[in-house]
């Protein structure tokens, strides 16, 4: 059985629509037959309660032990305890949506506090950016889907630096704006340099590539809530430029994904209410065809990742 492809998507500018993004892509992939999961890494919860309004729970009613927060609470800890083992199954973490998308959320009323506040508990040592993944390795959920979305704040965590590494494929939603444009090229710069200080410069760089693999690689870039008839060609072009200049590489051969998210309220009012919106249709086309277009080719198995060639 395969594992599933992971997708980080991020940005570290807020407001680009990051959220309602990942929501429609999942839904969309599910409409298409996938299997999907989403994590729901943000702090503010929102993708989580997205997904709890298509069920029957709130954010409110949620136990400790049905939320991510669960997961790192318990990593702390087991820190206390080293010879203990404790047995991290997704049976109370993972819901279903009615209409089929399974998600991880957490939770702004966890007894042990927010992601945000749990992250601070973690150091900025190798073995704390280890939860996720040991979390992956011990429940074998991989197995279990097709995809698994991370939704990453705007932030610069070891619970964010742990989501990047474990995936193998980041996305980023952005305004096609000079401010906007700059900050993606800041924010492909850090998850790069993020992999090259944890995986490849570190003391730990064994071990680090037997848990993570291959530093994860940029699917593409998506513009989102562009407004009317705004011309960004030149914004766009700069963009490319730049990327150019500090030889990241792209599944996408300009970096670019063609689909634009227009601003339109109906998308955010539609993802909030949990509805399809026929604009992601054709993103999400992309985003399956850039990874199963590829799926003829040779696997290669690396680490804990799965990688086409």
């Amino acid at each position: 059985m395969t594992k599933a492809t992971k997708l980080f998507v991020g940005n570290y500018k807020g407001g680009v629509g990051k959220t309602t993004s990942i929501y429609q892509i999942a839904l969309h992939m599910v409409t298409k037959g996938r299997k999907v999961l989403l994590v729901d890494l943000d702090p503010q919860c929102s993708l989580s309660e997205i997904c709890l309004s298509k069920t029957d729970i709130t954010l409110d009613t949620l136990q400790d032990n049905e939320c991510l927060n669960y997961i790192y609470d318990m990593w702390n800890e087991r820190k206390k305890f080293p010879l203990l083992k404790f047995d991290m199954t997704c049976s109370n973490l993972v819901k279903q949506t009615k209409e089929g998308i399974h998600f991880i959320p957490s939770n702004i009323f966890y007894t042990g506090g927010g992601l945000d506040e749990l992250a601070l508990k973690l150091s900025n040592d190798f073995y704390d950016l280890l939860p996720l993944q040991q979390f992956f390795k011990e429940s074998e959920i991989e197995k279990e889907f097709d995809y698994i979305l991370f939704d990453c704040p705007p932030s610069n965590t070891m619970l964010t630096q742990g989501a990047f590494l474990l995936s193998d494929y980041y996305v980023i939603p952005s305004i096609i704006q000079t401010l906007s444009i700059r900050g993606v090229v800041h924010y492909i710069k850090t998850v790069d340099s993020i992999f090259e200080k944890r995986c490849t410069s570190s003391d730990h760089s064994l071990i680090a590539t037997a848990c993570f693999g291959e530093k994860p690689r940029l699917l593409g870039i998506f513009e989102t809530l562009k407004k009317g008839t705004v011309n960004n060609t030149s914004e766009l072009q700069e963009l490319k430029d730049e990327l150019k200049k500090i030889n990241i590489g792209s599944l996408q051969s300009n970096y670019l994904f063609d689909t634009i998210i227009k601003s339109n309220e109906h998308i955010a009012r539609n993802t909030a209410n949990g509805t399809l919106c026929e604009e992601y249709e054709p993103l999400t086309d992309e985003i399956v065809t850039s990874l199963e277009g590829k799926r003829s080719h040779a696997v290669a198995v690396i680490g804990d990742k799965r990688w086409l060639r």
